[in-house]
């Protein structure tokens, strides 16, 4: 049972270490809550020695200017990345190898086709689509696998993270890309890629060597299909984003963005970091790619995790609302939450809940999904 701070409210979708409810982040004075939840991720962040704010040295001191990110870090040799994957000073130590688009820090699986990927209610692996110009087979891809490529490092800090090891970075995470390149281009039951994490906008040059290598590795494979999809939160630099979605384009692939919230507000209570660039690259892509490729394939799709007491029925309306004003044939997925990382208390997303936000998303949309629906049971 948390309690929030502000208004003394007690409610089991309260979260413990938040310690506010949704309606004090949205409407108290915003100086005075975003220094509490600026208070809350330092503490988090401080347990794996990651910044809780960006670093932004002065000029003088400047040893690294990031740009894959919202974040662009601005690094001193003391000074660490937020994502945790830059240190100057480990770096010119030899502890902590800089990433480069040759390198990265990854670690890589072959998941059987259909996999539990967020887009398999409509993805050719799992479907009848794509076939015959992205896929060999008219329906799921059964007998084949997705290569799960998981990276480490994230831009924001998800105080519900559900995959919360790409925090732990070490050197023996760090891969050679040309060798991915050669055992997903040698195994032929390979048909596709997924980059995910973390996040990928903290890796994206590698991500873009490495799907541009295995291409050119299966030129000469002539019945070869193979696919190529990034799942991220969509602060990614507009430029490497684009370049992202041009291959995902031309090989049937397809870019998901987590769009965990709406309000900017709530984006740093439960992420750390604001969601403007999110919105924007969303908004960027699906204008100017969705719908251009044809055959049924969508190039671009949404997804929200439905937070308990914090990303609720409001909040999908507003994002399915969002989207539909792009265009209302993009794919939506809806997940029902289960307790992970700092929310473990908040258990899974209410029935009433899912089953409403369903029917809200419905409203604006043309193609919702239920995802994690077996937990409602």
């Amino acid at each position: 049972m948390g309690k929030c701070k502000f208004c003394g409210l007690e409610n089991k979708i309260i979260s413990e270490t938040l310690k506010i409810c949704r309606n004090c982040i949205l409407t108290e004075e915003w100086d005075r809550v975003k220094d509490h939840i600026m208070a809350v991720h330092k503490l988090v962040r401080e347990e794996i020695d990651l910044p809780f704010i960006t670093p932004e040295c002065s000029e003088s001191e400047l040893v690294v200017q990031c740009n894959l990110c919202i974040n662009e870090c601005k690094l001193s040799a003391q000074d660490i990345s937020y994502c945790g994957l830059r240190n100057p000073q480990k770096d010119q130590n030899g502890n902590l190898p800089f990433p480069n688009k040759t390198e990265a820090y990854l670690h890589g699986y072959l998941d059987g086709n259909p996999t539990n990927c967020c887009n398999a209610w409509f993805c050719p692996a799992g479907t009848e689509r794509g076939f015959p110009h992205y896929s060999n087979y008219h329906g799921p891809e059964y007998g084949t696998h997705s290569y799960a490529a998981f990276l480490y490092g994230c831009s924001f800090d998800c105080l519900f993270c559900q995959n919360a090891s790409h925090k732990i970075i070490s050197k023996r995470n760090m891969v050679n890309i040309e060798d991915i390149a050669n055992q997903i281009a040698q195994d032929d039951t390979i048909t596709c890629i997924c980059y995910f994490g973390g996040t990928p906008e903290c890796q994206l040059p590698s991500t873009i060597h490495l799907s541009k290598l295995i291409l050119s590795k299966i030129k000469n494979q002539p019945n070869r299909k193979f696919r190529i999809c990034w799942e991220w939160n969509g602060t990614g630099n507009r430029e490497l984003v684009e370049k992202c979605m041009e291959i995902a384009l031309k090989t049937g692939g397809n870019i998901k963005f987590d769009l965990k919230n709406f309000h900017e507000k709530l984006n740093y209570a439960l992420c750390g970091v604001s969601n403007k660039q999110t919105l924007t690259n969303f908004k960027f892509l699906a204008e100017k790619y969705f719908g251009t490729r044809g055959e049924g394939m969508p190039e671009i799709s949404g997804c929200t995790l439905m937070v308990p007491g914090y990303t609720n029925e409001e909040e999908v309306n507003l994002i399915a609302k969002f989207i539909a004003e792009i265009n209302p044939l993009i794919p939506y997925s809806l997940l029902v939450f289960h307790g992970a990382y700092k929310m473990r208390d908040l258990g899974i997303t209410p029935q009433k809940q899912a089953r409403r936000s369903l029917e809200i998303a419905k409203k604006y949309l043309k193609e919702v999904h239920l995802g994690n629906a077996f937990l409602l049971r």
